[in-house]
C-alpha cells in the first residue's frame, strides 16, 4: 500500500479513536419542588410531565433532585426508563424528601452508594445544629463505561433556616470527601444549598472545590430560584454544581417554561457538561 494512503487511514483512525475516548457527560441538579396542594396551579400533578420532558430533552447522564417525596421519585423512575435511582428519604428508608441521584445505566456503572445526615450524628436520621429539619447528603460512586475512571457524586439540600447548619453541612461534606479518600477522584458536589455566593457555606465550598458557575457561565439569568413568580428578576442563585479534578466545558441554567407559560418548578435546573477527568 502507498505510504501516503497508509498515513491517511492511520490519521483517520487516530481521530476517531480519540473522539471515542474524549467522552463528554452531562450532569444536572434540579430542585423539583415537593408536592403540596397550597401550590395551586403549580402543584406537582400539573408540572410532572413537564419535568420529565425537560430531563429527556437535555439528556443528563447523571442528575440529582431535591425535595422529591416518595411518590414523586416513583413517578420519575417510572417515566425515565433509561435511569436508575439511588438514595433514601431524609427520615430514613422511603420516608420524607429525597435528595436522589439518577444515573443513565448505559453510560455509567454504579459501584456503591451511601446516605448520611447533615448533623452531629450523620449515621442516623437526625437534625443538625440549628436546622429546622432533617437534612441528608446522598453519595454515589460510579465508573465511567469503557474506562477505569471513577466519579463520586454528592447531592444535597441544605437547611432553609439554620445558618450554622448550612456552614457545618458544607464542612461535613468536605470532610467526607477527604476521609473516604475521594480527593483523587473526579468529584461533584451539587444541590440546593439555600445560600447565595457570598454566604459562608458557599465561600467554604468555593475555597476547596471549583464553582462551575464562576469559570464557565455563559447565559442568563444568573439566579436559580423563581418562586413560581413569572415576573421575578431571577437573580437569587442558591443551586450549585461544584467539581474537583474535572474539566467543565459548558454551564447553563435551564429556564424554559411549560407550554401553559408556567415554570416546571420554583427552581431552575443547573446543567454542566464535563469532558475530562484528571487524577
Amino acid at each position: 500500500m502507498n505510504k501516503s494512503i497508509l498515513f491517511f487511514f492511520l490519521a483517520i483512525f487516530t481521530v476517531q479513536f480519540n473522539s471515542m475516548n474524549a467522552q463528554s457527560f452531562g450532569i444536572m441538579t434540579y430542585n423539583i419542588r415537593l408536592d403540596v396542594k397550597s401550590d395551586g396551579v403549580n402543584q406537582w400533578e400539573n408540572r410532572r410531565e413537564g419535568v420529565v420532558s425537560l430531563i429527556k430533552n437535555h439528556k443528563p447522564d447523571i442528575f440529582g433532585i431535591q425535595e422529591g417525596l416518595p411518590h414523586q421519585v416513583e413517578y420519575l423512575s417510572n417515566h425515565l426508563k433509561d435511569y436508575t435511582m439511588i438514595g433514601e428519604g431524609r427520615d430514613g428508608g422511603k420516608k420524607g424528601e429525597y435528595s436522589a441521584i439518577y444515573y443513565h445505566h448505559n453510560k455509567v456503572k454504579f459501584l456503591k452508594t451511601e446516605t448520611f445526615w447533615l448533623s452531629e450524628t450523620p449515621k442516623k436520621p437526625s437534625i443538625g445544629w440549628d436546622a429546622a429539619l432533617n437534612r441528608i447528603a446522598t453519595v454515589g460512586v460510579f465508573k465511567i463505561m469503557n474506562s477505569a475512571k471513577k466519579m463520586v457524586i454528592y447531592n444535597s439540600h441544605f437547611d432553609h433556616m439554620g445558618e450554622s447548619a448550612r456552614e457545618n453541612s458544607a464542612q461535613l461534606i468536605l470532610n467526607h470527601i477527604i476521609e473516604n479518600g475521594y480527593s483523587k477522584n473526579a468529584v461533584v458536589v451539587m444541590g440546593d444549598f439555600n445560600a447565595e455566593p457570598d454566604d459562608a457555606p458557599i465561600l467554604l465550598l468555593s475555597k476547596n472545590l471549583d464553582d462551575t458557575f464562576s469559570s464557565t457561565f455563559s447565559n442568563n439569568p444568573t439566579g436559580t430560584f423563581n418562586g413560581f413568580q413569572l415576573d421575578s428578576n431571577l437573580a437569587k442563585r442558591i443551586d450549585y454544581i461544584f467539581t474537583k479534578n474535572i474539566e467543565v466545558v459548558q454551564f447553563k441554567h435551564i429556564h424554559k417554561k411549560l407550554p401553559n407559560g408556567l415554570w416546571p418548578s420554583d427552581h431552575f435546573p443547573v446543567f454542566v457538561t464535563i469532558k475530562e477527568f484528571q487524577y
